[in-house]
């Protein structure tokens, strides 16, 4: 059983305290939350144990909420074949989590919060697989499909001059009544991510080997395609 005082169960971030929480599930082979947490709980010194909202509760509350946050990225689950409501079991991601650095963790749990729609159908799995090139390509790619469709511009016009053409002043997708800064610094926003994320790897192997680095990759996709939700609502409304 994990040997955290509750301060120092307060004192980590969610998603440290997190992964020692799984790594002991795994190791004690406990397969009850209810089991789990009160026997953390019987193992805390006097000194902790005042009254609700002391030490000892929020230390309690904090394994609990580590728990959650395990079971929100689906790295629990509930015991199969199993009818008690507090059941838990390593899952085969909550796994492969054990054998990730820190930071890969963080990368991948950015991944699985907010991105766009768009991105997230697409490269979700192969950031998962470890596939970081792919998943960049196909998140860029997807940009660039969105950009061609909303700005009615040819099949010939690709890459960074599909970028510049559709955003600079006067464009189809420019806005009008935006400041001529803000026009040019949203054209070289989309085409120097373009020319920066996607060209590269359409042109040679490109090693990712920096999951942050990716993940931010992927999440400068995602952030295009919310500007481009913008777009689409002020030339279509």
């Amino acid at each position: 059983m994990i040997n955290l005082s509750p301060q120092d169960a307060l004192d980590l971030p969610i998603d440290e305290l997190a992964m020692i929480v799984l790594k002991d599930i795994d190791d004690t082979r406990e397969n009850s939350e209810f089991n789990y947490i009160a026997q953390y709980a019987d193992r805390q010194d006097s000194p902790y144990r005042q009254g609700v909202g002391s030490q000892y509760h929020l230390g309690i509350y904090a394994i609990t909420e580590a728990i959650s946050w395990l079971r929100s990225r689906h790295m629990l689950s509930h015991r199969p074949m199993d009818n008690r409501n507090d059941t838990m079991v390593v899952t085969n991601s909550g796994r492969k989590a054990m054998e990730l650095k820190p930071d890969d963790i963080k990368a991948i749990a950015r991944l699985q919060d907010n991105l766009h729609p768009l991105i997230l159908r697409r490269a979700r799995r192969q950031f998962l697989l470890g596939e970081y090139e792919n998943a960049i390509f196909v998140s860029m790619k997807a940009v660039e499909v969105r950009v061609r469709k909303l700005s009615k511009l040819g099949d010939e016009v690709i890459g960074v001059d599909l970028m510049t053409k559709a955003f600079k002043s006067g464009g189809p997708l420019a806005d009008p009544s935006a400041p001529a800064g803000e026009v040019q610094g949203t054209m070289y926003l989309f085409a120097g991510a373009y020319a920066v994320l996607r060209n590269p790897s359409g042109h040679r192997e490109v090693e990712f080997d920096d999951v942050t680095e990716a993940s931010e990759a992927v999440i400068t996709a995602s952030l295009l395609m919310r500007i481009l939700d913008k777009v689409d609502k002020r030339i279509n409304s």
